[in-house]
């Protein structure tokens, strides 16, 4: 057995006996892209604490363990974001870090043997007794877990049980829980990920949060809490950590986020570490197991591609479709292994799908069935040979064994809508938005495609390019979109709308009009730009005007005097203060609630003798720094 573990030796968090701080009131979470309250904040306080290191004395500025964290997963809509952190995130970037064998490991196992009796999939997991879990009994390899990543349905098996003692955590230590942790928070955190640990934090979710899109940094503090969710921190600079979370990478940036230190600080409501991994010097490899194919039925004549599904084959060294060889490829995608077999010439009838891997056979069972049949399908007349590539033409085709076409092609492009007639006949409407050319018609059943034909072949021609002729506004705001509604011609066959050259959105009324959506953009002119099947229009002559808002300035300041050594609320009168995004003294940055357009209410904290200049940023630039503006501390 390897023991692989951290070089970070914690000192173990003082515990107090205070309940943790209340949490945000909980808000709906319906519609939610994905799941929350996965994460139950402990309720018993323990003070974060400094961890004591033996690798340096002084911290460095920054540090990332982003080189031997494990791919970006995607719990889909499972509250599984702990056994996600725990499973896949941080025993994974052991195993890569120092060797280990037998990740990426199961997530949902973890989940499944650590939720309430009956919970999965939407009850949250405690993150001490998961940890437990884990140490004790160990988590079950993903290839070898057959449920996959979303198989809540069906518990773990005792086989898999058995393999997940294999593969334990060698312990585990509580850096804090509660939030408000203040600088103390920040330095457990900053030791930890400069010494090689990444950091399992717990944090309530709001719900910009859940939205979160690009490395902005991520800086909110206050609002109502969709649920408590557990993500891994695995680098710190000066301004935040960095977080890989398990919600898919078209999540903040590719499934990353920076968060501020303010939100540690105050919002974290617990922090783990965890001191490694232990697995054998050999992964232990299951016989494997077919659980689906994503195919069941093909030609006699092979060469149908049949997808693999189950579990242990991703050391899969042969797969047979009724003891003949087949070909196959391995693809890995969210740590599941899926084989893509291509069936080899068969007789007709039904088979046995096996995969082999170096410690046995994958067992026979109904779900590894295949049947061979005859006979592909073919195309012998159209029942026109051209039509516009605006589309809606209904094409009749004629042939043979049409009778459970799957799919209809022209070219390379699947034709939506068609319906089977009879045996030897099919209609499909011509879709709108392919080039002008010549087009094969193919149809395909489970028995194969058809081959393509000359009589089988249609000829698209393209209309007319689109014209404009007004625009019903030709101005607007640089920071808020316009509506416009646009007439012209040709707009019946339309593909697409650039403004300045980015495409807008459109919604088409008619062959004749049209609405789109004018995006913020810089002060100036940009002019619109129409494309369908028959070409393109720039509609140079009609040009659309971006107008910036105005300056914001200052006029007054109530009070305009104040302690140095208390924080001061004062009134801001002005004008253009609507679209505030930031309010400075002397260049630092303060709160401030937006009350109209021509007032704000901000604190002034504490400062040094003297005067300050108070100044406002909106979209349309910064105030001045007139006398008006100043506020003047006084001792």
């Amino acid at each position: 057995m390897r023991l692989l573990k951290s070089a970070l030796g914690l000192a173990l968090a003082a515990t107090g006996g205070t309940v943790a701080a209340a949490q945000p009131a909980l808000a709906d979470t319906a519609g939610l892209p994905h799941a929350v309250g996965g994460f139950a904040a402990p309720t018993t306080r323990v003070n974060a604490k400094t961890p004591s290191m033996r690798a340096m004395d002084v911290l460095p500025d920054s540090a990332s363990l982003v080189t031997n964290l494990p791919p970006v997963g995607d719990q889909g809509q499972i509250s599984s974001c702990v056994a996600w952190t725990i499973a896949h995130s941080i025993m994974g970037y052991y195993a890569k870090r120092d060797g280990g064998t037998g990740a990426p490991y199961a997530p949902l196992y973890l989940y499944m043997r650590s939720v309430a009796k009956g919970g999965a999939p939407n009850a949250g997991l405690n993150p001490a007794a998961t940890l437990q879990e884990a140490t004790a009994n160990g988590v079950d390899t993903q290839d070898d877990y057959v449920q996959g990543i979303y198989g809540y349905q069906t518990a773990p098996t005792a086989a898999e049980i058995a393999n997940a003692a294999n593969y334990k955590l060698s312990g585990w230590t509580t850096l804090w829980t509660g939030d408000r942790q203040g600088d103390k928070a920040k330095a457990a955190i900053k030791t930890a990920i400069a010494a090689g640990s990444p950091v399992a934090i717990g944090i309530p979710v709001f719900k910009d949060f859940m939205y979160l899109r690009g490395d902005t940094l991520y800086n909110t503090l206050t609002g109502a809490s969709l649920g408590g969710h557990m993500i891994t921190a695995y680098a710190y600079d000066a301004d935040g950590i960095w977080i890989r979370n398990q919600w898919g990478t078209g999540w903040g940036a590719s499934g990353d986020a920076h968060l501020s230190w303010s939100f540690v600080t105050t919002d974290v409501q617990a922090a783990y570490t965890v001191g490694g991994v232990k697995t054998p010097e050999k992964a232990v490899v299951p016989a494997p197991a077919v659980t689906s194919l994503s195919v069941v039925r093909g030609p006699v004549a092979g060469g149908t591609q049949v997808v693999v599904n189950g579990a242990n084959l991703a050391s899969a060294t042969a797969v047979t479709f009724g003891g003949v060889a087949a070909k196959f490829t391995k693809a890995e995608a969210n740590g599941v292994t899926t084989l893509t077999a291509t069936a080899p010439a068969h007789a007709k009838g039904i088979v046995d799908v096996t995969v082999t891997n170096a410690t046995g056979i994958s067992a026979l069972n109904a779900l590894a069935k295949y049947t061979y049949v005859p006979a592909a399908p073919a195309v012998t007349k159209l029942s026109a040979s051209s039509s516009s590539t605006a589309g809606g033409d209904v094409i009749t085709v004629t042939g043979t064994d049409f009778t459970e076409a799957s799919v209809v092609k022209l070219g390379a492009a699947a034709v939506a809508g068609f319906k089977v007639v009879a045996p030897t006949t099919l209609t499909f409407p011509v879709p709108a938005g392919l080039a002008a050319g010549g087009y094969d018609v193919t149809v395909t059943t489970p028995y194969g495609t058809s081959t393509a034909v000359p009589a089988g072949r249609l000829t698209l021609v393209a209309p007319p390019a689109p014209t404009v002729s007004a625009l019903s506004v030709n101005s607007g705001s640089t920071i808020a979109p316009t509506t416009v509604t646009v007439t012209g011609t040709g707009f019946g066959s339309l593909k697409a709308v650039t403004a300045g050259g980015v495409a807008v959105p459109f919604t088409r009324l008619s062959d004749t009009q049209l609405t789109v959506t004018m995006p913020i953009h810089a002060a100036g002119k940009v002019t619109l730009k129409l494309t369908n099947a028959g070409g393109s229009f720039e509609a140079t002559a009609l040009p659309f005007t971006y107008v910036a808002p105005a300056v914001p300035t200052v006029a007054t300041l109530s009070p305009n005097a104040g302690g140095t050594k208390i924080s001061t609320t004062v009134t801001l009168t002005g004008a253009n203060l609507g679209g505030a995004t930031k309010v400075t003294v002397n260049g630092a940055v303060v709160s401030f609630t937006k009350i109209s357009d021509t007032q704000l209410k901000i604190v002034l904290p504490p400062h040094a003798a003297g005067a300050a200049t108070v100044q406002v940023t909106t979209p349309g630039g910064t105030s001045a720094a007139a006398a008006a503006a100043t506020f003047t501390y006084k001792v």
